[in-house]
């Protein structure tokens, strides 16, 4: 298990969640968000909580690997990272 801070809520059914990378929330209960996926349809299904807010959670590894594979598959590096072939 990860403890981790609060940054969001839902916004379907308020429970609190945290985006562990741009576009992915783990939520309080065990599920995994994507902007990107499902009826989501590129809108975030969350909103930041208050600033006041100071709450924490548990994530198990199973959220963990999910949202990894999540954040994963939707990360594209920008073109000044990728290797340029040279030619002889």
């Amino acid at each position: 298990m990860y403890e981790v801070k609060v940054t969001h809520r839902v916004l379907a059914n308020r429970r609190f969640a945290c985006e562990i990378y741009p576009g992915v929330f783990v939520v309080e209960g065990g599920a995994v968000l994507s902007t990107y996926a499902g009826p989501a349809n590129g809108y975030c299904p969350c909103e930041p909580v208050e600033p006041e807010v100071d709450e924490v959670f548990e994530m198990s590894e199973r959220q963990l690997e999910e949202a990894v594979r999540w954040a994963t598959s939707i990360y594209r590096p920008p073109r000044s990272y990728r290797p340029r072939r040279t030619s002889r």
